[in-house]
């Protein structure tokens, strides 16, 4: 994002690059999905490809939070204290930082899903970026929040929107029980050191759920000062 970009969207209110923060975030996850998919046709290419594309967002968002953290204004007037809104950012910008990490990890190795747990792991890789996506969605409502001095009718949309994902997060949790049992079952099929990446793999993407639904709890921690 060029610097006048940044200071119109800061113009608009100081909270309004955390916004775009988050929408990066949510198109870097978004595209794990993409990756995964082609992963599992076998389109390298394609995989290559969309791996780029989650470096790029990646970077854009660490661009955008070190705008942020120079600029947030740090004025009594804002209703959250600043530094509870910089830790905000600095969760969100965890979840395109994991995105690369698993990306980043299967590209460089190679990896291969096994047949036997194809399905299951594909179930799983989308819960985990829905999980972030809502994450995404709930910081979208920051500005209504900071426009309702994060009280009213918007803070409790803002904690439906977060048992939401709270239910999102739990049912990931559950998916990764049930792809680790299937990984278990099929390790004798695959050599030891693809089993030791596939169980960080699965890991990685477990975390991605969990630092989606830490999100959702700072933002609430917000409304409830």
């Amino acid at each position: 994002m060029s610097r006048g970009s940044f200071l119109d969207l800061l113009a608009q209110s100081p909270v309004k690059p955390m916004l775009e923060h988050a929408l990066i975030a949510g198109n870097c996850t978004d595209e794990l999905g993409v990756f995964i998919a082609a992963l599992n046709e076998n389109d390298w290419q394609g995989a290559i490809k969309s791996r780029e594309r989650i470096v790029e967002l990646e970077h854009e968002a660490d661009d955008l939070k070190r705008e942020i953290r120079g600029h947030l204004p740090k004025s009594l007037f804002l209703p959250v204290p600043r530094a509870d809104l910089l830790d905000l950012i600095r969760l969100v910008d965890q979840l395109p930082n994991t995105a690369k990490d698993i990306s980043g990890l299967m590209t460089g190795r190679k990896m291969q899903v096994p047949d036997g747990i194809r399905a299951s792991f594909t179930g799983f890789v989308t819960k985990a970026v829905g999980t972030a996506r809502q994450a995404s969605e709930s910081v979208a409502r920051l500005d209504d929040l900071f426009r309702a001095a994060f009280r009213g009718e918007v803070a409790k949309t803002l904690g439906v929107l977060v048992q939401q994902l709270d239910a999102l997060e739990h049912e990931t949790d559950e998916a990764e029980i049930a792809v680790r049992a299937e990984l278990f079952a099929v390790e004798n099929e695959i050599t030891p050191i693809e089993v030791v990446f596939l169980y960080e793999v699965v890991k990685e993407i477990g975390e991605l759920a969990d630092r989606a639904q830490q999100v959702g709890h700072r933002l609430l921690m917000l409304v409830a000062k």
